[in-house]
């Protein structure tokens, strides 16, 4: 790619073991809605994000006995989403949630969602402790009740990647805060987070003026989100406007990365690189982007 050094978007996909069942040793039955649907009649991308917080948080409830002590929070520091086929509505999913480590920095937790027979999407978390909207060591007794349920494996190469230089040329926008954003916690919730995300890679695609109900490229070609990126760097009592910032971060031949930044005014409240992939509608496999749209975004990548 161009611009700003490609993410190593494949490596969790790349993990043999990732697809796979019965390599979680923990399981439990989804139910997509209807309301999940986008307009292909694809499960959202931020729907599946959110199937696999529920899976992770109902893992979560059942091997951690005790509450976290008063003011203390446990959340994601870090997400990685890679998806790996469409997922349908109304057929039942399942997900598998597997511990891969812990220590007093952060536990690292395995999800996968299966439906029809196959792996539909992966996503790795790093769960970090919380407290005054920063980050914390996780407790020891925390620590100790998790480690009873590791299943030791190497972590993806995207929990230890950084994000390059953001794009000096973005579409900014502000966002109200919605009383349904905001979880059980008082803050700002996972699936809310990503639906602001989506909101702003959708706004990307149609500030050109596409067709909202086609799809969001031209040149005879659609698109598919391949992989997101997030990290969360506050966790902080939610603001009445947030500022959304999305631009281009790198180009492929056939795929585009799209950053986008969250602010609370001017402190970033969360960070995110979204791999899109142009797919020819005939084949379902990659297709070059169109050149309009790739001399348009060449302009705009970062600096070198």
């Amino acid at each position: 790619m161009s611009g700003a050094a490609a993410p190593p978007h494949e490596a969790m996909r790349r993990q043999a073991w990732r697809p796979t069942r019965e390599a979680y040793g923990w399981h439990t039955a989804l139910a997509p809605r209807h309301a999940d649907l986008d307009l292909l009649r694809h499960l959202n991308n931020a729907a599946v994000i959110g199937l696999h917080i529920e899976a992770r948080m109902r893992w979560l409830d059942a091997v951690l006995p005790q509450a976290a002590p008063d003011g203390l929070r446990l959340r994601p520091a870090g997400l990685w989403t890679d998806f790996l086929a469409e997922g349908a509505y109304p057929a039942a999913l399942e997900a598998g949630v597997a511990l891969l480590c812990v220590d007093a920095e952060a536990a690292h937790i395995a999800t996968a969602l299966f439906q029809q027979g196959r792996c539909i999407g992966l996503q790795h978390t790093e769960l970090a402790a919380w407290q005054d909207g920063g980050r914390v060591p996780l407790p020891a007794v925390l620590v100790q009740q998790l480690r009873l349920h590791e299943q030791p494996r190497a972590l993806p190469a995207e929990a230890h990647a950084a994000f390059g230089a953001p794009a000096t040329q973005a579409i900014e926008e502000l966002l109200a805060t919605r009383y349904a954003d905001v979880d059980a916690e008082g803050l700002l919730s996972d699936v809310a987070l990503a639906r602001y995300l989506e909101h702003g890679r959708s706004r990307w695609w149609l500030d050109g003026g596409t067709d909202p109900s086609r799809l969001p490229l031209t040149g005879g070609v659609d698109v598919m989100v391949a992989h997101i990126a997030l990290r969360v760097h506050r966790a902080t009592p939610v603001p009445v406007t947030w500022r959304l910032r999305t631009g281009v971060q790198a180009l492929g031949r056939s795929s585009v990365v799209l950053r986008c930044r969250l602010f609370d005014g001017a402190l970033l409240q969360a960070d995110s690189e979204a791999v899109l992939v142009a797919i020819d509608p005939a084949t379902h496999r990659p297709a070059p982007l169109p050149d309009a749209v790739r001399e348009r975004w060449a302009a705009l990548l970062p600096a070198a």
